[in-house]
């Protein structure tokens, strides 16, 4: 459940091609339709038809069908070399081909289109080449991405990857990566300790809380690939540190400060100064908090008002207001990459179900429902779907969303998972 008072490969890949006429969006962000795409089996040479199979084509169509705006024509498929009006007559929009060659010393090419079927014409070409460190599947990741942002503007996130905290023994808890569809599972810290809260800046520096020394410190990466090292307190006992969040521009983090009387603040580190400074000044307890895109807002959890809430305030800590307004106890928000949105956990029932406010309608609409709990939800980073913790089968796993909740996918078996946040991978 949220702790309201304590919380919490890059493969050598290159694309090139042509995008004639390629600046008409299909769909829109927003739109609920789907396009409906077909697909010929791919043409492979130097590659094993069956990894072909399972690695590329299977792993494509997943990743398509999970894109939430392409549907998979999987049924009265025409032959492969049929005209493109027998596609059309079956309900394909696009058509979509891909050959796929390995060359002698390893290392992987693909051609790919897409046909409008209607029009039959061209709607998409692109080349890929990746050298032998590249799974076969990351091919169809790289390509479903391409397909997605050629058709709503906004490359999709097939090819992201989710960083979360798991329990690898009792009292000691690291941080792993693994790949949006649950395979590449990657290890990052190795403290032996409780290592909790990640949270992954733009260019992709890790910070983390960590009580490897005794008391919790903040610890990451003060510059991109470079080594993990204490960021706060830069010197002397730390006392009680929660929940370190990146601003957008990468160089500030927003943390969590306690003291022994149990009352927490919000606060944020400069990194160039080493100088934290206090936004929140009470008795009670504000945590988790979480920056709009445009770094000069957060959201947090407060009990200010009597049970704990979610609150808006300006990065200099004016402007305070209330968010939520309805429900006895509602936390852990976490702002919408464009910012129209904040997700949050609403306690009923003695279980947590995931909500999104929408802050031009000034309304929240409620994403899980059931008899298990669904906590510390994390924003896709084309804002489609959320990841999140369950209970729903046994112990803490992680799960994906769309934002209508009917689409609810498990990541893997991974169990004791905790704090998922959703990263771009290329």
């Amino acid at each position: 459940m949220p702790r309201f008072l304590v919380r919490t490969l890059l493969c050598a890949f290159v694309a090139s091609g042509l995008w004639a006429q390629q600046t008409e969006v299909v769909l829109s962000a927003t739109s609920s339709a789907k396009l409906v795409l077909a697909m010929t089996s791919p043409k492979a040479t130097g590659l094993d038809d069956t990894a072909v199979a399972t690695e590329f084509t299977a792993v494509l169509k997943r990743d398509l069908d999970e894109s939430g705006v392409i549907a998979m024509l999987q049924e009265g498929l025409p032959a492969d070399g049929a005209p493109t009006k027998a596609w059309k007559e079956a309900g394909a929009q696009w058509l979509l081909t891909a050959r796929l060659s390995k060359s002698a010393n390893g290392d992987l090419h693909m051609e790919a289109a897409a046909l409008d079927t209607a029009a039959d014409k061209g709607v998409f070409t692109r080349t890929y080449n990746a050298n032998r460190i590249v799974p076969l599947r990351y091919l169809a990741h790289y390509l479903a991405d391409d397909l997605v942002g050629r058709l709503t503007g906004e490359k999709g996130v097939a090819s992201s990857r989710i960083v979360f905290v798991r329990q690898v023994a009792p009292g000691v808890k690291e941080i792993f990566q693994v790949d949006r569809d649950g395979a590449g599972l990657v290890q990052l810290t190795r403290h032996g300790s409780l290592t909790l809260s990640p949270t992954v800046a733009a260019d992709g520096r890790l910070a983390y809380v960590t009580y490897k020394g005794g008391a919790p410190e903040i610890w990451g990466q003060r510059r991109k690939d470079g080594p993990h090292e204490k960021l706060f307190p830069t010197s002397g006992a730390g006392s009680m540190l929660s929940s370190p969040v990146w601003s957008p521009e990468g160089k500030r983090l927003a943390f969590v400060q306690g003291d022994r009387r149990g009352n927490s603040d919000i606060m944020v580190l400069d990194l160039a100064t080493n100088r934290a400074r206090r936004l929140t000044d009470g008795n009670g307890i504000n945590t988790e908090p979480s920056w709009n895109p445009n770094g000069n807002q957060l959201g947090f959890t407060s009990d200010r008002e009597g049970g704990p809430q979610v609150f808006l305030m300006q990065d200099d800590g004016s402007n305070l207001r209330r968010l939520t307004g309805e429900g006895l106890y509602n936390a852990s928000p976490t702002w919408s990459p464009n910012g129209a949105m904040v997700a949050y956990v609403s306690r009923f029932e003695g279980k947590f179900d995931l909500f999104v406010y929408k802050l031009g309608e000034g309304k929240a609409y409620q994403i899980t429902t059931g008899v298990s709990t669904s906590e510390s939800p994390a924003w896709s980073p084309d804002e489609r779907h959320l990841v999140f913790t369950s209970n729903r089968f046994g112990s803490s796993q992680i799960f994906t969303t769309d934002l209508s909740g009917r689409k609810i996918v498990r990541l893997s078996d991974l169990a004791g998972c905790q704090s998922p946040r959703w990263i771009r991978g290329r």
